[in-house]
């Protein structure tokens, strides 16, 4: 293993992430690559070099009737930075531009949910015998977003008792003492405990930018894997719910702030509970390809006939798990969308 990336020129920037840089690059013999490296200092939360570590290792540990579903791990260092180098998939764009383009009619996006299922939950989803990290990570996540809330002074209302789209939630700390008194969390330590994506959502995988014939959705590869808290093992369901976080429209929306939402200019102002409301604004012109086509119904009904049916509240307890690990380190309208859905979502799996 390198002690340090090779040098490179750096041709385009692929995303500034909340953790890492992730770009093109050109090496001294003009060859290309994918580098991925930690922002170090400059990260926006805690888990950046933990989880580039993670994914590097990941990829190394592949086998072979997986390579060709994720690129090759060209070179990994972990000493003063941490990153990667994987090879450059010329003339691939991911899903969720292919998605946003309105590229794929129902069929083609129906065929690639297909064979996104099938190598996910049977050659992907293997057995794991690694130590549970969920749960202990999701309390621990639970409890940043909490202190979170109670530094910022326009979210501190969002601790108390709440009505948000209309479902009445009581105080943040009442749902976490209910939670952690609950069963929820050891339901997702039980089995089946597999291999994982672990942050499968459509911008996480690519295909080519042309069509290259009726079997286009199988040339399908995924990239990052590893959930940004180092999440690469647990329940099954981790996988499908963050695919439908993005697939339904919500990340996307969240992320970019194609929203809607209402109850923060009046807070403090009324009695409690004080009134929320977000949703996305599917009028805006960059929702209209994830509102058109369904990126999400063929995978879940996979889902269904491999592991069965879909437990609602294990699956908003993680859908507030994933909100709760971005109110830490996002802000503005995306950070008040985000405790929304944590505060609703932990409402919801306490209640089912």
């Amino acid at each position: 293993m390198p002690v340090s990336p090779i040098p490179a020129q750096e041709l385009q920037l692929l995303r500034n992430g909340y953790w890492d840089r992730t770009s093109i690059i050109s090496l001294p013999d003009t060859s290309k690559r994918v580098r991925k490296i930690s922002k170090g200092a400059e990260s926006a939360g805690p888990w950046g070099m933990d989880n580039l570590r993670a994914e590097a290792l990941y990829l190394a540990a592949l086998e072979d009737s997986l390579q060709d579903f994720f690129p090759p791990l060209l070179a990994h260092w972990d000493t003063d930075t941490t990153g990667y180098d994987m090879g450059y998939m010329e003339n691939y764009v991911n899903v969720g531009q292919i998605a946003q383009e309105q590229v794929f009619n129902q069929p083609q996006a129906d065929a690639m949910q297909t064979y996104l299922g099938q190598r996910l939950f049977t050659q992907l989803h293997t057995p794991s015998l690694a130590s549970p990290l969920l749960v202990a990570n999701i309390k621990d996540t639970l409890n940043k977003a909490m202190h979170c809330l109670q530094r910022h002074a326009q979210l501190q209302v969002l601790l108390d008792p709440v009505s948000i789209n209309h479902l009445p939630v009581v105080s943040l700390e009442q749902q976490l003492q209910a939670l952690y008194g609950s069963s929820l969390l050891t339901q997702l330590d039980a089995t089946p405990q597999v291999r994982l994506h672990g942050d499968l959502f459509l911008e996480n995988m690519l295909l080519p930018a042309h069509d290259p014939g009726q079997n286009w959705p199988q040339h399908l590869v995924l990239i990052d894997p590893i959930s940004v808290a180092g999440i690469g093992a647990g329940h099954p369901l981790f996988d499908l719910g963050k695919y439908e976080s993005y697939a339904t429209g919500e990340l996307p929306a969240m992320r970019q702030e194609r929203l809607l939402i209402s109850g923060f200019e009046g807070a403090g102002e009324h009695q409690a509970p004080q009134q929320y409301h977000w949703a996305i604004d599917w009028q805006d012109p960059a929702m209209i390809g994830l509102k058109k086509i369904n990126w999400h119904g063929q995978l879940r009904s996979l889902y269904i006939q491999h592991y069965g049916p879909v437990k609602t509240a294990l699956y908003e307890l993680l859908q507030a798990y994933f909100a709760a690990a971005m109110v830490v380190c996002t802000e503005g309208r995306e950070q008040q969308a985000r405790a929304l859905k944590m505060r609703a979502s932990l409402q919801l799996a306490l209640t089912h």
